[in-house]
Formats: structure tokens, sequence, C-alpha cells
């Protein structure tokens, strides 16, 4: 029996064409193919802009300028458009880099909660990241191509094979030019095409959830109806706005788009920022689409001699009119003389050209925020820019300018300018600094809104860089409250914090339901007999920290001693602080000291009184006499701690958080001679000089490798010191060994920069410095950027009061500069911590309430 033969169905040609919204018809790659043109889509990288030299900055203009000559003779379309920030992505990483947070407490936010609520401020703040899209449409198809696709369209295939292998060979061409400094782009991958694709049919809406699952990067023409089956579009001709509504999810969406008009003359970067990155101002995310047809040498030339006619016969006919030509026709005409001999003589760059239209969509939930949304733009290009922003007519039109391969809607508001004029456009410039796998410590606030993250560990695990951070700001800056919001962020995540906090406040951390159980404060001005003991504030190096062998046994023994010649520096400086300025600048006390703390073992177990008898033993009057100073001092109840031993288990490793703090005791002013000093304010500079060495003796008791923090503030009192000066710089030195990230505080930069470890710093924080141009100059040093341009000013304005307003400002600003080398204006926002911020407010009427309340919390922590 013969089988059965199935035979296939006809095509039947009444079958109905799929719908298509597109004037694409494939997809292939990076390659998007129209039925006349063919175009090549690459993502464009960020570039920093923001405090970078004019000269960087001039010289990457330069380079993106020669790419844009070297495309000559193909229309470009410019996109930029924005993906929400990945706030659940940031939340996994950082979970992931936090293996041991900070035990729950019943009834207090968890560690989860705590993430959760960072992601609802991130989402809520909406932040959104932008991409740049670059497509060069290169070859324009023959009528053979169009017809041979339509062919095999009907049996299944798209583009020949033939044509594929010739475009290949173009698009290498561009993979050279574009991949070059300047714009370093790529060929765009599958998935960002598609995602370009998205956004642009869907202008201001929520981005799809998902992407298509295949990666293949082959779009046939009946697939390219999910691109636009899902939003509907509602317009009229003479309507100020479009709007957008997604079918399945029933999102609304009124889009206003806006077009670059009338342009002044732009100082790029001497005076104004760039003119396609400018809107990114402004709190909410907004589109960007630009067409540019880029001339060469020739047809630009051919188009300025059509213009330079075009005048010349303008006066012409005033002449044969015996009228008297405006003086403006002549001035235009030798405006295109200069220009043509600039063609002619100068490099390709200065001939090219660029003829554009220059849109920007702007989104709203309703027509009335849309239609506000576009004023307040225009309103900001007008007066920043100085360029004028039209709201033309047929904004459907306009709007379907934004998706690949769509035709211009209108060729009105054309503008001409040289390449670098467009280069100086930069829409891709960058404002982001940090890293993505810390905690949140609030946005930028320079051209454009991003998160800031840090991980204060992040230059010693990754970057192999030293953990030093500096901190440099007026009094009420924000230094101690920003310092006191890292402490909490790392505590929570099981780092092991120690605080150096001199005047007290940052000791309310540890009444945080959260952190009490796990937290300690140390109030020196109550402490025990020996506390500051000199000799013990120094730890002895174990065998186990250095390699086996006599390699390892070699830097054992150099550790040794040098840890015994810091005891021998530090015990000579806290002598010569506690005796009187008149004795202490006599050339035979530092001789005398230098003789007794030479006799004493320079040990853990040594201390004062070891030198005191070595000094009563000599047969020198002088020599006893210091002795005697000594004992006078030793008898006032703050000096007492320096004599003796320090009390066991004096800084545990139990606790999380540990806040060091000399809580009533008036800090003296370095400006002043030591002879006006009150005893108080005497005692209290030795106190601090060996405070700072008590908060990071604890980080050197645990684990190499573990995490540790410890913030020192008031560190310009250890600057003048033989010992301070070693301390600050072997901690520097240290902090990567140790994976210890060390944050100094002070108010002057030349107390770092005076230490020649600048470049052992890492990460920066300046705030607001007004009062002394001296010292912004040194803060911009510190920062690594240009001087004498500007930035001065920059540092004055940080966190700036409205001076008719009576209310108090609600945040802190500074000038960031990360271990990457990135630098931007932050303004730090912690708030999604619930009581963060009214536990480390200083405010003299907010704190009173609670200052009477303070003593009892410290007692009850200290015990």
């Amino acid at each position: 029996m013969k089988p059965t033969r199935v035979r296939a169905p006809k095509i039947k040609f009444g079958d109905r064409d799929p719908a298509i919204e597109l004037a694409i018809t494939e997809i292939a790659g990076h390659l998007t193919f129209t039925p006349n043109t063919v175009t090549a889509w690459y993502w464009l990288p960020e570039v920093r802009w923001a405090f970078r030299p004019d000269a960087e900055r001039e010289a990457l203009l330069a380079a993106i300028s020669e790419q844009y000559a070297g495309l000559a003779g193909f229309r470009l379309h410019l996109r930029r458009t924005t993906r929400p920030f990945p706030a659940d992505e940031w939340a996994r990483t950082i979970d992931a880099h936090t293996p041991r947070p900070l035990p729950e407490v019943p009834g207090t936010p968890t560690w989860s909660d705590h993430l959760v609520a960072a992601q609802r401020h991130l989402l809520s703040v909406n932040h959104a990241e932008g991409q740049t899209y670059l497509g060069v449409t290169f070859a324009r198809r023959s009528l053979g191509d169009s017809f041979t696709e339509r062919l095999l369209r009907t049996f299944g295939r798209g583009v020949a094979e033939g044509e594929r292998r010739k475009l290949g060979r173009t698009v290498e061409q561009f993979d050279e030019v574009l991949g070059a400094f300047g714009m370093r782009g790529r060929q765009v991958t599958p998935q960002e095409l598609e995602w370009l694709l998205y956004r642009s049919v869907a202008l201001c809406m929520a981005p799809p959830g998902v992407l298509s699952p295949v990666t293949n990067g082959h779009w046939e023409r009946g697939d390219l109806l999910a691109l636009t089956e899902q939003v509907e579009r509602y317009r009229t001709p003479y309507g100020s706005t479009v709007k957008l509504v997604n079918r399945m999810t029933g999102e609304e969406r009124h889009v206003a788009v806006l077009a670059v008009g009338r342009m002044e003359p732009l100082e790029i970067p001497e005076r104004h920022e760039p003119w396609l990155h400018f809107h990114e101002r402004l709190p909410w995310p907004m589109e960007l689409s630009t067409r540019v047809d880029i001339l060469g040498s020739g047809d630009s030339f051919r188009n300025l001699e059509h213009r330079l006619r075009m005048i010349r016969s303008q006066q012409l006919d005033y002449a044969e009119h015996g009228i008297d030509a405006p003086p403006e026709l002549e001035r235009l005409a030798k405006r295109a003389l200069v220009i043509g001999d600039e063609m002619t003589t100068g490099l390709p760059v200065d001939s090219a050209r660029a003829h554009g239209w220059h849109r920007i969509a702007v989104g709203g939930r309703t027509r009335e925020e849309c239609l506000e949304r576009a004023r307040r733009l225009i309103q900001l290009y007008s007066r920043e820019l100085r360029i004028s922003l039209q709201h033309p007519k047929n904004q459907d039109w306009l709007a379907r300018e934004f998706i690949p391969g769509e035709p211009i809607a209108n060729t009105g508001y054309i503008r001409r300018m040289p390449v670098n004029l467009l280069a100086a456009a930069l829409p891709q410039a960058a404002s982001t600094v940090g890293d993505r796998r810390g905690d949140l410590i609030g946005r930028t606030a320079g051209t454009c809104r991003r998160p800031v993250f840090l991980d204060l560990h992040f230059p010693m695990e990754v970057r192999e860089r030293s953990g030093l951070a500096v901190f440099v700001a007026e009094p009420g800056g924000g230094k101690s409250t920003l310092l006191g919001a890292l402490g909490y962020l790392a505590a929570r995540r099981g780092v092991q914090v120690t605080l150096l906090d001199p005047s007290g406040p940052l000791a309310r951390l540890c009444a945080m339901p959260e952190l009490r159980p796990y937290s300690r404060v140390l109030n020196l001005t109550g402490s025990e007999h020996g506390t500051l003991a000199p000799y013990s504030l120094i730890p002895t190096p174990l065998r186990s920290e250095f390699p086996v062998g006599a390699a390892g046994d070699r830097e054992f023994e150099i550790a040794i001693s040098n840890a015994r010649a810091e005891r021998r520096m530090l015990v000579q400086d806290i002598c010569m602080m506690l005796v009187p300025p008149q004795v202490a600048r006599e050339a035979s006390t530092a001789t005398l000291f230098r003789h007794a703390v030479r006799q004493v073992p320079a040990e853990e177990t040594s201390t004062l009184d070891d030198v005191v008898a070595c000094l009563s033993q000599l047969d020198d009057d002088a020599g006893r006499e210091l002795a005697n100073l000594l004992l006078d001092t030793a008898e006032m109840p703050l000096a007492l701690l320096f004599f003796g031993r320090p009390p066991e288990g004096l800084l545990g490793a139990d606790a999380a958080l540990t806040v060091i703090t000399m809580a009533g005791l008036r800090l003296p002013d370095l400006k002043i001679e030591r002879e006006y000093w009150s005893a108080e304010e005497a005692l209290a500079l030795p106190m601090l000089h060996t405070a700072h060495r008590l908060a990071v003796r604890r980080c050197y008791g645990g684990s190499m490798s573990s995490r540790k923090m410890v913030g020192l503030d008031e560190a310009h009192f250890m600057e003048g010191w033989r010992s301070g000066r070693s301390f600050l710089v072997r901690l520097a030195r240290d902090s990567r060994k140790w994976n210890l990230a060390a944050l100094v505080a002070s108010q002057n930069p030349r107390d770092i920069l005076g230490l020649d470890v600048q470049n052992l710093v890492s990460t920066v924080f300046v705030g607001r410095i007004a009062e002394d141009a001296e010292i912004a100059t040194e803060a911009l040093r510190l920062l690594r950027v240009p001087v004498n341009d500007g930035y001065e000013a920059t540092l004055a304005s940080l966190s700036s009061v409205d001076a008719s307003s009576a209310s108090r400002l609600g945040f802190r600003e500074f000038v960031m500069r990360d271990v990457d080398g990135r630098v931007q204006k932050v303004r730090v926002d912690v708030s999604y911590v619930e009581g963060l911020l009214e536990h480390l407010d200083t405010t003299p009427t907010t704190v009173a309430a609670t200052a009477a309340n303070l003593p009892s919390i410290v007692s009850d922590l200290e015990a």
C-alpha cells in the first residue's frame, strides 16, 4: 500500500500582511535594515567631564571632532536614553559582600529591612542611568537589493548573503573610526538594540519588564510586531503632546518633543557645559534624538559657495535699485570668505560641517505635568546656555523620529555647525562617582543626578590601594555627620568600627536600638589610671603575621625594631607636651628626655613612671627638675591617664562599634601660643595625641584580613609632632595590609599634604571652604583638580544657605574623589535609615532635649 502523500499548504495571496508600524524591515546583530537604508549601531561609554582640566577636555573634544569628520558623507542618528537604576541588583551585590552582618535586635530593623529601605529610597528619588547610542546609516540599498530581499522574504529568508558580506567590509571601517580615543564606541549587543527600540517606541514610559529570551540578534519582519503592539498612540494634528498608552498595563504617558532652535556662540569647555547633556540637571529622565548629516570638505565648500553667491546676488539687487545694502550682508560675506579660507587651508576636521536636527522628549503622567516640565526645560536652556528650544506642531511625527529607521518629521530648525561644536554637545558626559557594591550615601549634585555608593574596603580588596580616606571642611561643613554615617553603615555590615570623636556627639550612635547591644562608649575624661599609657599604645608585631622562612624572620625583626623606635618617639613627644612650653624649648630638655627614654626598655610593659625614675636618678639637676615637673603634672586627674599601666581588656573585640570621646574637654586653638593655654587645654594636646593611637590600637589586634574601620577627627593636632607625622604615614601604608579603612578628618588640607602621603590617599571628601582662599587652593590640590580655574568658587558654594530663609539647611554637600580618580559634587543623603540623622545632629537647638539624657546613656553603655 502506497503511503499517503501530504501536500504542503499553498500561500494564499489574500492573507493579510502584518500591520508593521516601523520602517525597519529586519534586524541582524547590530544592523537595522529599511527598504532603502542600512544602519550600524554603536554604544558609546560615558566619559568624565566634571572637575577635569580644560586641556584634557579640549583633547577629548578634538578627538571626537576628528571621528565625526571621519564619518563625512553619512547620516548619523545619536540617541540618548535612560535605564532605571537596578536597585535589586545593587542590593544583591552588597548582600553578597556582607557575609556577617550585625545580628538583629528584636523590635529593630533587620539587615534585610535596611536593604529594602535603601531600595525604596532609590526608587522614590527616580534615579536613572544614561545610555548613548550612535547609528551610522552607511549604505543606500539599490533597487536590486530591495527586490532580492522581497523575493527571499517570500521563501522565509531576508537579506542576501552577498549583500551581508559587502556590508561587513564597510562595518569594519566604522569599528576602527569609532573605537579610537574619544568616543571609544563598540557594536551594540542584541539586548541593547532591543532595549533602544522598546524605549524609542514607548517614549518616557516604564521600561519593559523582560526582553526577548532569544539572543541570536536576528529579527524577521513578522517578529517586529512585538516591538509596537503593546503601545497605542493618541494624537491630533495640532496637539501639544502625544498620549501613549500601554494596552497591557494601562500606563498613560504624555510626551512633548522640543526642537533646538537658534543658538548663541558657546564657549566649551571654558565657560559652558556640554549643550546636549545640560538637560540632565533636571530631576526627571528625558530622551534625546539627533539626526546629523556630516558634510566633508567638498560638500561643505560647495554649500558655502552657494550661500556666498546668494549674498552677492542680494547686494547686486540693492545696487541696481540704488539702495544701500544692509551692513549685515557684507559682514556675512566676509565671514563666509574667512570660513572658506579655513576649509581650503586647514585640516579635514576644520572643513567638515554638521547639518542636524536635535530633539528632546519630555514626558509626564498628565498633559499639564508634561507641559510644565517642558516649560522648565525651555527656561533652563534659555537662561544658562542662550539656546532657544521650540515646541513644534505635528508632535506625533516628531516623536517617531526617536525610533531608529524612521524619517525626519520635517526639515525645519536645521542647525548648521562645525563638527567641533557637535562634538561639544557630548550627551555621554558622565557624572558618576563611587562604586556599585558599597552603601548608599547620597547622590551626585552636578550636571546630572546619579546615586553614590561607597565601600570603604573597595580600594584595598579590589584596587589594591591604600584605605586612607580624608575629610576636609570648615566647622559646620558636615565632616562629623558624614563620619558618623559611614561608621553606622559599616557597623551594620559587621565591620569592626572605632570612632574617635573628641567633642562627643557621635557617642549618641551607640544609643540606636539596633547598635546598642554591640556598641561601647569610652569617655577618656572619666577613664581609669593608665588608659593612655604611651608605651602600650603601640602593639608588638606577631610572628604569625609574617611569611615563614628566613625572609619572614628578617621582616619580623625589622617590624619589632620599628615598633620600639616608634614607642621611643611617642614617649619623647608626650613628655615634651606635659612640661611647660618654656621648659620644652630649652635644648637640654630634649637631650635629657632622649637619654632617659633610651635607658627604659621600649616594650609594651614599660610606663612613664620608668622614665620619671630614670630622670630622678641622674646626677644632673636639670634631669631631677624634669622628673619633678612630670610628677607635678601627674597629680592632675586627667594626667593620670598617661602614668601607670592600662586596665585589662581596655578595648575588647566584642563591640562592633566603639566610640572614644573626651566629652567636656576644651581643645586648644593652635593659632595661640602654648604659654597662653589653660592647664586643661595643655593636657588636651597629649590626650588627643594618644587617643588617636588608642583608636588604631584596637584595629591591630584582630586578623589582618578581617574588615576594620577607624575614624579619626581633629587630625590637625597630630601634624606638628614627629610621632604624629610618623603615625599618620604608617596608618596610610598599613591600611592595605591590614584591610583597614582609615578615615581622617581635618579642617586644613595642609595637614595631609604636609605628610607627603597624598599618593596613598584613596578617597577624598572636601566640604564647604569659603573663608580662606589659600585653604581652598590646598583642598583642590588634595582633590587633584586644577587650581585657579574657578573651582574655588565651587567649594565656597557647597551647602549654600538661602539668606532670605530662616529655616535650617537640611543637607550637606561635598566634592568627592574616589579611588578611580573620578571627581564629582555629591549631596549626602542617608535619610533612608530611620533615626540616624536625629542621632547625628549636632545643632544646639536640636540636641538640647537629649543632652540631659546623654550622661546616663554613656554610663549604661560603658557598663
